[in-house]
């Protein structure tokens, strides 16, 4: 799927981060994991909506911007696999009838109904972030939440933001490009609500909308799906973190699969942090994972395992400039006759490696490496072994 090529990856089943460089891919991977997933007719939460505005059927047009001369018909195709009781599920791109782009839809069969997964999936796209004052309509409703749901969201509010001010009301906000829920005080009303508050309203309707689901279809309600793509776009750092708890004790409760990706360094060490937490125990270990894209030869590379301080060194490498000291990578090898080969080869761009003056034996580099010592393994070093290896 464009850049992504024999790539294989697993997901949290609480939540999954995903983060890497601009032009890596992020939201594609996002979109791909969704599309899978729909509601048939005959499922009897279909007739729902989501508090949030759209619904649970992944719209193809929040996560894809097809091209007509790169998208092509088998150009596309990916497999999910899961824990227990269902088969692999392959969906690959077919020609749309009547039209220059690709449609999606499971391998190999063409009947009505037979395209995806049923499982109520919300993915909240970029178009959330529109500011409410540039939206030309706006139709507010106070009627949306039941009292508990109103009690519960201005806890969430405060406790995420930080916030002392007592909420006196929550207003449902309806436009053409998304639905939301502001706030007002004794100090300000919803129209001068800020975009974090804006961003934060929409993910806690989300949460709000599989709790009705989980509650009213307790028998056909098995879980489902939140999509955050950019979670920590416009929330400062404190309120990610603070997010993030919430959305970790909601997917548990209500058996979502959270997936989000992110540029904030402060969500990741939170993450970094979780993960650390969570796979010290067997049945935990699962739950939450860090998946970090990278451009590796024009393609796109799905790396788990990543560290906080790896995918720091990595976020950060653009930001410290052309400076080559800086930027120069460790190189570790048998001996010196290795050095001069490996600087044959490269030429004059053997200035980003920077050799460590030290006479190490192939077991031990190899040994270093498969224990994943941290300064031996990506991104902090790279160990060049001699050709009879």
């Amino acid at each position: 799927f464009r850049g992504f090529q024999n790539e294989d990856f697993e997901v949290g089943s609480l939540l999954t981060a995903i983060a890497g460089q601009n032009g890596t891919q992020k939201s594609t991977l996002l979109g791909i994991i969704t599309q899978t997933f729909t509601l048939k007719t005959e499922d009897s939460m279909r007739v729902e909506k989501p508090l949030c505005g759209g619904s649970y059927i992944s719209a193809f047009k929040d996560k894809f911007r097809l091209s007509p001369t790169f998208d092509k018909p088998k150009g596309h195709e990916w497999t999910i696999s899961f824990d227990a009781g269902m088969d692999d599920f392959t969906v690959e791109s077919i020609k749309r009838t009547g039209d220059p782009n690709v449609r999606f839809w499971k391998k190999g069969a063409r009947q009505e109904g037979d395209g995806y997964i049923s499982f109520p999936t919300i993915f909240l796209s970029l178009k959330r972030l529109v500011p409410v004052a540039e939206e030309a309509k706006i139709i507010t409703d106070d009627t949306l939440l039941t009292q508990e749901e109103l009690n519960e969201f201005k806890q969430l509010h405060n406790k995420i933001l930080i916030a002392q001010t007592p909420i006196s009301s929550a207003t449902t906000i309806t436009s053409k490009n998304k639905q939301s829920i502001g706030v007002s005080t004794e100090l300000y009303d919803w129209n001068q609500n800020s975009m974090g508050q804006d961003n934060l309203g929409k993910i806690i309707l989300a949460l709000f909308s599989f709790k009705r689901l989980h509650d009213k279809y307790p028998r056909q309600y098995k879980g489902g799906i939140l999509a955050i793509d950019e979670m920590d776009a416009t929330m400062y750092p404190a309120s990610q973190v603070e997010l993030l708890k919430v959305l970790r004790k909601y997917a548990s409760k209500l058996n979502l699969q959270i997936l989000f990706t992110t540029h904030s360094m402060s969500l990741l060490k939170a993450m970094d942090d979780l993960v650390q937490e969570v796979t010290k125990k067997e049945e935990t270990a699962n739950q939450a994972k860090i998946l970090y894209l990278k451009k590796v030869d024009d393609k796109i590379a799905i790396k788990q395992g990543v560290n906080f301080k790896g995918i720091q060194l990595d976020l950060n490498v653009v930001a410290e400039g052309n400076n080559r000291k800086k930027n120069r990578i460790t190189a570790y090898t048998e001996d010196k006759e290795n050095i001069l080969f490996v600087k044959a080869i490269l030429k004059s761009k053997a200035f980003v490696l920077d050799f460590v003056d030290v006479t190490l034996p192939c077991s031990t580099l190899m040994e270093l490496v498969t224990k994943r010592v941290p300064a031996f393994i990506y991104p902090y070093s790279i160990v060049i072994l001699d050709g009879d290896v």
